[in-house]
């Protein structure tokens, strides 16, 4: 569970440093006070996506750390992905946001996002007020209803966007292949004759143009060359003609003088060594200069011949490069090109069998799939039926619709919620005629079954008792209360009966000021309650009646909760 957020220069706030409870957690306030922020720094420091314009005004960055409590899953999760950290219950988590981008840390070490996305599936889920709306999409319904089936459900659904994904693979490479006669000729046409090029131009070796430019550089200053090296092997061992002393003679003598030392210094031995050594060294380079040299050839009808090669593969590669590799590469696919046109039809056929046997497979998945689904759908709609009668929807008829589709992606399933309100009425989809508050007694109901099959341990409720009252939403408080007995619940709300139930209450203000406006989060004690209730309830935080009523409220959620924890 979440234990600790702290937040500094991220949109309003300054710097705040929240401490979560296990239980229900409410966080308080007025509106525009800032309290959806806090979520908002939740969301980012789980890998949400923000932009550098969430930087407080006047800072450089934003920094946002969490530290949640670690179940065995999880830490065997971090121990898998090598991200252990020196603490066994506690894990962190650190996002610092620049107007540039950000980094994203999981216990100190650097992550991408796509990693932080894994972890936060395992450590909360965030349900909005205006999420409810997502309950009228018929895609969203059928994710829903996907999201309680349990392994095998899973691995049907896997199974069913495998084959939908192989049999569209197959329809497009029959599609290739049924072009026109004409067409097929013509791409045949135009395929032979590149092949042709490319066969004829005999390309064995990728490097082949580096190798024959350098020949042709060498072929293209024989004279230079050779005056070089003739020149270089003189210096070395001296020329017929030259009788000044060579590098060799001169070396030579050094020897002599420097053994002749030797034998009154023994210290001069070693440098008698080297230089013998050396003299080795410059003899063996002579010879190899004057063996370089005597190779060396001018040879016109070679140049010429190696310079035609050299334009020749510069034109391949202007058509097929741009370099040889690539060419070389070309000329493969083209010979697969090639044969697959000229097979055309036996290629049909062969994909034909094979599509039909893949949507064979795709149909029989998807049958499975359609069955799992109505078996969930009637178990659903009756866990539905049950949440929603204790939220004052008792008499109110729910059901899970599966009925038969096009075969897709998802199967070949429509599924539909849908509600009676009232006895007597049929049944209507929900997106027809819910309210708003329906809506978000059907999404609570929806999350609590979530809440119960998920491996989260946290779940963020923002703003879900929106529009609700009375005895409605004595019924959410108590779902609420419930919930909070097997998962830390984070909750925004505007309505103190449900803020009574809190097993923390955190109250966000707005502290403005002539040249700046901050954030800031209390948490509250016994009396600090009993006050913000009785403001929620009146406006008024000292009317003795307020006072009064928030104090019952809180008595009578302190019930609720010893009754619950019974």
């Amino acid at each position: 569970m979440l234990l600790e957020l702290e937040i500094r220069d991220f949109a309003l706030i300054d710097k705040v440093n929240v401490s979560f409870t296990s239980g229900l957690n409410v966080l308080t306030g007025e509106t525009g006070a800032g309290k959806s922020i806090l979520i908002d720094a939740v969301n980012a420091v789980l890998g949400g996506k923000i932009g550098g314009q969430a930087i407080r005004a006047g800072a450089d960055k934003a920094v946002i750390e969490a530290t949640f409590s670690k179940s065995p899953e999880l830490a065997n999760w971090l121990s898998a992905q090598e991200l252990d950290s020196e603490s066994k219950d506690e894990l962190y988590l650190a996002r610092e946001i620049t107007r540039s981008g950000g980094r994203l840390r999981i216990n100190g070490t650097l992550v991408n996002t796509a990693l932080v996305s894994e972890l936060r599936a395992r450590l909360l889920s965030v349900h909005a007020q205006h999420e409810a709306r997502t309950l009228l999409s018929a895609q969203a319904q059928l994710e829903l209803l996907d999201g309680l089936g349990e392994d095998n459900h899973k691995r049907l659904k896997a199974d069913v966007r495998s084959h939908y994904a192989r049999k569209r693979e197959l329809q497009e490479q029959l599609n290739e292949l049924k072009l026109s006669e004409d067409e097929r000729l013509r791409l045949l046409d135009f395929a032979n004759f590149q092949l042709k090029e490319l066969v004829e131009s005999e390309l064995t070796d990728s490097d082949e143009d580096d190798r024959i430019a350098c020949d042709c550089r060498i072929l293209e200053n024989v004279v230079a060359l050779e005056d070089a090296i003739t020149e270089a092997q003189h210096g070395l061992s001296g020329g017929e003609s030259d009788r000044s002393a060579s590098t060799i003679d001169l070396l030579q003598t050094a020897i002599r003088q420097v053994k002749q030392a030797a034998e009154l210094d023994s210290n001069l031995v070693e440098i008698a060594q080297s230089l013998t050594g050396a003299l080795e060294t410059i003899e063996s380079s002579a010879r190899e200069l004057r063996r370089y040299r005597d190779r060396l050839t001018s040879d016109p009808e070679t140049l010429s011949g190696l310079q035609s090669r050299l334009n020749q593969l510069a034109a391949v590669k202007r058509k097929y490069g741009p370099t040889l590799k690539e060419a070389i590469a070309r000329r493969c696919e083209l010979t697969l090109q090639v044969e697959k046109l000229s097979n055309a039809q036996v290629a049909v056929e062969q994909l034909e069998a094979q599509l039909a046997a893949a949507d064979k497979r795709l149909q029989k998945a998807a049958t499975e799939l359609s069955s799992a689904r109505v078996k969930l759908a009637a178990k659903l709609s009756k866990e539905i039926q049950a949440e929603l009668s204790e939220l004052a929807m008792e008499r109110c008829r729910f059901e899970i619709a599966v009925e038969t589709a096009a075969v897709g992606a998802n199967g070949c399933d429509k599924v539909e919620f849908l509600i009676s309100p009232n006895p007597g009425q049929p049944l209507f989809p929900l997106a027809k005629i819910a309210s708003g508050g329906e809506l978000s007694r059907v999404m609570l109901a929806v999350k609590s079954i979530f809440a119960q099959a998920d491996q989260v341990a946290t779940v963020v409720f923002d703003e879900i008792d929106t529009g609700l009252s009375g005895r409605v939403l004595q019924n959410m408080r108590d779902k609420l209360a419930r919930l909070a007995l097997s998962h830390q619940i984070l909750c925004i709300t505007h309505q103190p009966i449900i803020a009574s139930v809190a097993d923390n209450h955190i109250l966000i203000r707005k502290r403005q000021s002539a040249s700046n406006t901050v954030v800031q989060a209390t948490t509250l004690d016994a009396p600090e309650r009993v006050k913000s209730l009785a403001e929620m309830a009146s406006g008024h935080s000292n009317q003795s009646e307020a006072l009064q009523f928030a104090q019952s409220l809180l008595d009578e959620g302190s019930r609720l909760r010893c009754c619950n924890s019974l």
